[in-house]
C-alpha cells in the first residue's frame, strides 16, 4: 500500500473513532451541521465559506479555551459583523456571511461539533484554489494554496 494511500486509511480509521468520543452535545451538533456544509463545503469549484477546516483552527488560534470558542463561534453566526470576523482572507474574498438566526442553544451545539471534530485537510479547496489563483494572476495566492497542499496533502 503506497504512503498516500495508508494516510487515508488511518485518517479515515481515527475520524471514525473521533465520532464515537464526541459529547452528546457534540453528537447533535454533528446532527445539524449540514445546514454549514452547504455553504462551507470545501469541494465547491466556487466556494461559498471557507472550509471549516481552516474556520476551527483560526477560533481555536483566537479563543482562551473551548467554553470560548463556543460562546464566539455562536455570537457570530447567529449575527454576523465585520468587527467579530476574525477570517480575514475569507471576508475579503468572499465577504461576511449572512446571519444564521437559529436559538443560541442549537448553535451552541454546532459550535461544540465544529470544536470537537477533526476535520480533514482542505486538499481539494486547495487545489481549486492554486488553479483559479494561476487562472487569475495571482501568484502570491497560488504559492500559499500549493505550500498548504504539500504540508497537508503530500
Amino acid at each position: 500500500m503506497s504512503k498516500s494511500k495508508y494516510l487515508m486509511v488511518l485518517t479515515a480509521a481515527l475520524l471514525t473513532m473521533n465520532s464515537y468520543a464526541l459529547s452528546p452535545e457534540a453528537t447533535e451538533g454533528k446532527n445539524l451541521y449540514p445546514a454549514c456544509h452547504v455553504c462551507h463545503n470545501p469541494e465547491m469549484e466556487k466556494p461559498l465559506a471557507p472550509p471549516m477546516w481552516g474556520v476551527q483552527r483560526r477560533y481555536k488560534k483566537n479563543s482562551l479555551d473551548k467554553e470560548d470558542f463556543i460562546d464566539s463561534m455562536a455570537s457570530f453566526v447567529k449575527a454576523p459583523t465585520l468587527e467579530k470576523a476574525i477570517h480575514d482572507e475569507a471576508l475579503g474574498q468572499l465577504g461576511l456571511m449572512p446571519a444564521l438566526p437559529m436559538p443560541d442553544e442549537l448553535l451552541k451545539k454546532i459550535a461544540t461539533y465544529i470544536f470537537e471534530e477533526q476535520f480533514l485537510p482542505p486538499c481539494t479547496h486547495w487545489k481549486i484554489a492554486v488553479n483559479n489563483a494561476k487562472n487569475r494572476g495571482d501568484a502570491e495566492h497560488a504559492a500559499k494554496d500549493q505550500r498548504m497542499l504539500k504540508r497537508f496533502c503530500s
